[in-house]
């Protein structure tokens, strides 16, 4: 097995530009920061690219189709043979059942992964890609506030102070 085999391999700035849609270097860079999206070297992930967008890790096979560019409103204007305003409404009015869901992670433009609409627009069946599950980032959160604070608390106000008195002072 080769190393492309067993790695989807990473994306310069510029590469994550093109399949966000980016505006600029700059916008990629803070979208990429704000998702918790880390380079390594000058480069991004694959894996964190679509974790940050909430894919689980994919298959192998589904890799290549995964790194197309995503569809803007204006593609998607082109593919369904209508205007930019239908293509805008088109997650809340969708063409039919199997028509792909928009990505998520990003408001504004409104994507679609390339694949899913190309594969809609064949007629063929629509692939789907299991979402990441979200117990690991719920569990170290819980598991933080069971091991308590790292630091004492302050000496200003305590709203509970009464409480915890009135407690003492019952036994």
């Amino acid at each position: 097995m080769t190393t492309d085999q067993q790695d989807p391999g990473s994306a310069t700035l510029e590469e994550l530009r093109i399949y966000w849609r980016m505006p600029s270097l700059r916008a990629t860079r803070e979208l990429a920061n704000r998702h918790g999206v880390r380079r390594v070297g000058e480069r991004y992930p694959w894996y964190a690219i679509w974790a940050a967008e909430g894919l689980a890790p994919p298959a192998p096979r589904h890799w290549a189709e995964l790194k197309l560019p995503h569809v803007t409103t204006q593609d998607l204007a082109g593919i369904l043979n209508g205007a930019r305003r239908t293509a805008q409404r088109v997650d809340q009015k969708k063409p039919d059942a199997s028509f792909p869901e928009r990505l998520r992670f990003r408001d504004k433009p409104k994507l679609w992964r390339r694949a899913q609409v190309n594969f809609w627009a064949a007629g063929l069946s629509v692939p789907t890609y299991k979402a990441r599950s979200e117990k690991r980032a719920v569990g170290t959160s819980n598991s933080r506030t069971a091991q308590g604070p790292d630091r004492t608390p302050s000496e200003g106000f305590d709203p509970f102070e009464e409480a915890r008195l009135a407690d003492t002072r019952a036994d």
